[in-house]
């Protein structure tokens, strides 16, 4: 679904003062600095129960993905490191796709009430320059051609570790058959999923709330692109053949994780 770059999802704070404190602007701004400067460190975004997860697809202007990625990094990162309503955030580049791309941004929310909230404290919340989020989409708008968000229920129970911890994440979508959607979702608990847990593959999976026609999005991750031929054509391939049965589309993109854009 295409939408407007004003509908990227920023943070939820408690604030001990008010959204325009100075005091609050110069902490940003240290932040701000900080993560210029310093590695982040972040959990593992493994799926949890009730995580709705939003991905949004970007491709910018010739010549300004460097730039977009430093606005994000600069304007946006130091509101969504204080966010507890944003559970994680990543960003991945392209490697290999079948759709053209820039960036992908992965936002981790408790259900759609998580998103309500992180968008209800963002409007108010001062970025480290003190003009918060208008401050961000002012800056990136005129560096996006097109952008594309979807919205994906994850699955715990369809799932196994970290795929983003990998030098190598794929994402995959699924377009099923009318009415098989318990089919597919026993072929990848019963027949896929352990097969990957056997071979040490991290993978998500979620179904799709919010989306162009697609079912299912699977992440998973790989240490290579050797790996990720394998997946398809080695000891897990068996392990396919159910899921395959009921679907009427694929679409796969390999990407890399952006280390400096990753928050929790």
């Amino acid at each position: 679904m295409t939408s407007s770059a004003t509908s990227a999802v920023l943070p939820s704070v408690p604030m001990i003062v008010s959204a325009g404190s100075y005091f609050v602007r110069i902490a940003l701004r240290l932040l701000a600095v900080a993560m210029t400067t310093l590695p982040m460190r972040v959990a593992a975004q493994e799926v949890f129960p009730g995580e709705v997860r939003q991905l949004v697809t970007f491709r910018f202007v010739p010549g300004g993905a460097t730039a977009a990625r430093t606005i994000f990094r600069e304007r946006a990162l130091p509101l969504y490191e204080l966010d507890t309503a944003m559970r994680s955030f990543r960003a991945f580049r392209e490697v290999e796709s079948s759709i053209p791309l820039d960036l992908i941004v992965v936002s981790s929310f408790e259900g759609m009430a998580g998103m309500d909230e992180h968008n209800r404290v963002i409007s108010g919340l001062p970025g480290p320059d003190g003009m918060g989020i208008g401050g961000f989409y002012g800056a990136i708008g005129d560096l996006i051609a097109a952008h594309d968000d979807q919205f994906v229920a994850m699955l715990p129970d369809l799932s196994h570790g970290d795929p983003t911890s990998r030098p190598r994440v794929a994402l995959v979508w699924y377009r099923i058959l009318p009415g098989q959607s318990d089919r597919f979702e026993e072929a990848i608990q019963h027949e896929l999923l352990p097969r990957e847990r056997s071979a040490g593959l991290p993978s998500a999976t979620g179904r799709f709330l919010l989306s162009d026609g697609w079912h299912y999005l699977r992440m998973l991750g790989f240490d290579s692109l050797g790996a990720y031929q394998a997946y398809w054509d080695g000891p897990t391939a068996a392990g396919h053949e159910g899921v395959d049965g009921v679907t009427t589309e694929r679409r796969e993109v390999i990407l890399a994780p952006v280390p400096e854009l990753a928050v929790r």
